[in-house]
């Protein structure tokens, strides 16, 4: 609002400027992403997939590029562990928006309650890689699945 007020009074032209929306339009949706050990598709978000290294679930919300899927029908899929670690580079996890997968997948995960889900994963990994003294893409998920559901994590 300051900004607005500043063009209206410093900037010729823009006296009668009006701010018409701002969050959405501003920010930018769609960064870079990891290449992943797995990559994640439209296909698993949009058919319920399920990983055998499970790190948590998300419902089935997809918004973005031209398709909006709201989490009202209780269909969810798998975050797979693998899609957190990049192909090629050690002792590396990555969380959030920036996981492995295709632009659809990405319209879903990128979301804030997907990110918690993919961030509290690499935490874990990260704390069960130093006790075991195992890097991550060799990393014993079945050990991170384990301190995920004593935390009370539904992965499945």
């Amino acid at each position: 609002m300051h900004a607005i007020e500043a063009l209206r009074r410093f900037m010729p032209g823009c006296d009668d400027a009006t701010l018409r929306n701002f969050g959405m339009t501003i920010g930018i949706r769609d960064t870079r992403k990891i290449d992943a050990i797995y990559n994640m598709t439209e296909t698993d978000v949009r058919e319920q997939a399920r990983f055998d290294d499970t790190i948590g679930i998300f419902p089935e919300f997809i918004d973005g590029y031209g398709i909006l899927i709201l989490p009202t029908t209780g269909r969810y899929f798998h975050v797979p562990y693998r899609s957190l670690v990049p192909k090629g580079v050690g002792n590396l996890i990555v969380a959030g928006r920036s996981i492995g997968g295709d632009k659809v997948s990405h319209a879903s995960v990128r979301n804030m309650m997907c990110c918690t889900v993919s961030g509290q994963g690499a935490g874990t990994a990260a704390a069960v890689s130093l006790r075991l003294d195992q890097p991550f893409d060799g990393l014993d998920v079945g050990k991170v699945q384990a301190e995920l559901k004593r935390q009370g994590v539904r992965i499945h």
